[in-house]
Parts: C-alpha cells; sequence; structure tokens
C-alpha cells in the first residue's frame, strides 16, 4: 500500500516567493547557505494556510490509458497533521489515512474495520496503484529533511539540488527541484534513486490565486522507468475554515 507519501504536501502551495538572480558561479559554501535559505522560504510559504481542506480526484494512467479514478477529501493542519478519506469509488469508499505527525501514518479499512500503522519499508510504495506514496505525504517540510544546494536561475526557474541530512531516511538520493517566480512556488520536482538514476517526476500545474498567495490545483506524478502517471485535480479548496485538531486521532478514523 502507499505513503501517503502520496499526498504530499505535495499539494501544498509554495507561494508568495521572490528569488533574487543567482551568479552563475557560486563558491560551494554559498551555494549550500543560499539553497538552505531559499528552501526555508519554500517551507514557510507551504505552511502560509495553517488550515486547509478540499476535494480531489486521483487518476491512474497505465500505458497511456485511464484505468481508475478515485475520489477523497483531505484535511490538514500546519502541514504536519492530515486525514484523507476516500469516497469514491465502492471498493475504496470509506478507506481513510492519517498522518498524526510526520513520522507517524495510520490506515482504516472498511471491509476489515482495522487501523493499522503503515510501517515505515512500506512508506515509499505506491498507493492503490497510484504513482504517490506515503513518504511524499510525509515529507511536509523539506528543509527538516534534506540539505539545498542552489544550483542557479535559469529565466523564471530556480533550481535546488536536494540531498538527505545525515541521519534522515529517504528512498532518494537527490530531489532536483525547480521554483518558479510567475506563480511564486515549485512546479517541478524531480526524484533520483540510490544509483542516481532519474525516476520519478512531479509537476504542479493549474495554479489558481488564494488571497496573495497561489496553489497549485493539479498535480501529475511520472514513473520514469515505465511511463505510468497518476494526476490529482483539487477542487472545493478552503484554506479560511478552521479544522479542529481533534479530527486527527485514530478515533476518527473509526468513525463512519
Amino acid at each position: 500500500m502507499k505513503p501517503v507519501s502520496f499526498l504530499l504536501a505535495v499539494f501544498v502551495a509554495t507561494s508568495g516567493l521572490t528569488l533574487a538572480h543567482s551568479q552563475p558561479v557560486l563558491a560551494a559554501e554559498d551555494s549550500a547557505g543560499k539553497g538552505a535559505s531559499i528552501l526555508r522560504v519554500v517551507d514557510e510559504r507551504a505552511a502560509r494556510f495553517s488550515d486547509q481542506t478540499y476535494t480531489a480526484s486521483m487518476e491512474i494512467f497505465k500505458s497511456g490509458d485511464l484505468r481508475s479514478t478515485m475520489v477523497f477529501s483531505m484535511s490538514m493542519k500546519n502541514l504536519e497533521k492530515q486525514l484523507i478519506s476516500f469516497t469514491a469509488p465502492g471498493d475504496v469508499a470509506g478507506m481513510k489515512i492519517l498522518m498524526e505527525d510526520s513520522d507517524t501514518i495510520y490506515m482504516y479499512s472498511p471491509e476489515f474495520k482495522k487501523v493499522r500503522r503503515v510501517a515505515a519499508h512500506m512508506q515509499n510504495q505506491g498507493f492503490l496503484g497510484s504513482e504517490f506514496t506515503p513518504e511524499d505525504m510525509a515529507i511536509t517540510k523539506m528543509s527538516a529533511t534534506f540539505d539545498a544546494t542552489l544550483v542557479g536561475k535559469q529565466g523564471n526557474e530556480t533550481q535546488l539540488d536536494l540531498k538527505p541530512k545525515a541521519g534522515k531516511i529517504s528512498s532518494f538520493s537527490k530531489l532536483e527541484l525547480f521554483i518558479d517566480s510567475t506563480v511564486g512556488g515549485v512546479t517541478r520536482i524531480r526524484y533520483f534513486d540510490g544509483s542516481g538514476n532519474h525516476v520519478r517526476t512531479q509537476v504542479r500545474e493549474g495554479w489558481t490565486k488564494f488571497e496573495d498567495s497561489q496553489i497549485p490545483t493539479k498535480i501529475r506524478m511520472k514513473n520514469e522507468k515505465t511511463g505510468d502517471e497518476t494526476v490529482i485535480s483539487l477542487t472545493g479548496i478552503d484554506v479560511k475554515t478552521p479544522v479542529s485538531d481533534d479530527l486527527f486521532s485514530r478515533r476518527t478514523l473509526m468513525r463512519g
């Protein structure tokens, strides 16, 4: 089963980001320091709206063909607490995923009426046949997990290279993060495995303005080995209504 990894804070906007033009060549210390500063801003902007709810459809494409479409609702508080509830189709309706914090993820199965914790070694596996994983959901604040190096700026796009911090566990040896100043957020992420192979690409599209920020309303995750892709589209985004802390409990998972 997947990791919520599947839902990132993937969806959270990194908005309002202003980046200065970088020099073509930077000393290693300068590029690392600037990269860390930019990544902290990315995290701050991702947390721009502490309470978020939305409805999403998840389309799973295999060999170019649409194989299945799932619908779920999402509630989030301060990025680190997330609750996903599937409503369609019938065979997944009632399934729920809870992230109490960045290290603790639970899943409720309506078929067995049981709650189980998602083991760490399972968090890099695709969820329900999708290209998203629970690990994606758990990486809410990237500066806590990755060291960043500023690669440079080309046009409106700034690139950071991220590598796991010492002592942090990740399925990926490197992430390439691309920030577009025209939308003020991360528009692409390229994932590399332990052998340095480019294995996944995430693209964030459909940027929509909310107050003084922009939020992506479509997220694509492509498997570069198979060509398979999963597309999540968001609707009914609410960043103003408070979300109760009580919602994020295992007791909630057991409710119908």
